[in-house]
């Protein structure tokens, strides 16, 4: 895989950064305490001594995805089992108080994660090569918005903040496809917790007929990466 190939070959220094964190609980008093990101992993410092049995530290390797969903909020989904839900997976969502998490500290997170990342805070996109108006089908209804392709990413631009989506291609994305000029759905390793697979289906309406040429280009790029995959495995 050319992303992970790249990470082989070059993985940034990540200076230390630590932020002061609420951790919001349905049941119980939301946490106060702080979030710690190194070289090595990230840790959470609860606030109070007598709390510290919530404290945690993850290296890069037990972090089984990461959701930025803003630039002060983020999720973390590990491998420790959840006894009261069948040994489901256990996330942690934490909320920055102060600081926040910028795209350069995210960039350098994901690299060292090495795996698949969520990205819902999108930089304004200039270098497209096309792009088409599309409504994102939801379970119920849906929002509006566009989709955006570049060489390397697609992105999903829309006024519903925790439904942008940055997808890299080389990274994110298992497979795109079509049946229709109207219809658009794209694959990607997500934490979706509505299926055992980590892969995720986002379906598109699409206000314009997809552009035949380009859908067919970005098809043999897919194809291209897909094949890359299995030789590196």
């Amino acid at each position: 895989m050319r992303y992970l190939l790249c990470l082989i070959l070059f993985v940034p220094f990540l200076q230390a950064e630590t932020f002061s964190v609420v951790q919001p609980k349905t049941l119980w008093r939301d946490g106060l305490g702080k979030i710690h990101i190194t070289q090595d992993g990230i840790s959470y410092e609860a606030a109070k001594k007598k709390m510290k049995k919530e404290n945690r530290t993850w290296k890069y390797v037990d972090i089984q995805y990461f959701d930025r969903i803003s630039s002060k909020e983020f999720v973390i989904l590990t491998y420790e089992d959840r006894q009261r839900y069948l040994g489901r997976d256990r996330e942690y969502r934490f909320l920055i108080t102060d600081g926040e998490l910028t795209d350069e500290l995210f960039q350098t997170i994901s690299q060292r994660l090495g795996r698949p990342v969520t990205n819902r805070v999108l930089r304004e996109v200039t270098n497209a090569d096309y792009a088409v108006p599309v409504k994102h089908l939801h379970g119920l209804g849906g929002c509006e918005g566009e989709l955006k392709f570049t060489k390397d990413a697609v992105y999903y631009v829309t006024d519903h903040k925790e439904d942008a989506r940055e997808w890299l291609l080389a990274r994110d994305v298992q497979s795109a496809w079509s049946m229709n000029p109207y219809q658009f759905e794209i694959h990607v390793y997500d934490n979706n917790r509505h299926e055992f697979s980590r892969t995720r289906v986002y379906r598109f309406d699409l206000k314009a007929p997809l552009n035949e040429n380009f859908y067919r280009a970005l098809k043999l790029k897919m194809y291209g990466l897909e094949t890359t995959h299995l030789l590196m495995r």
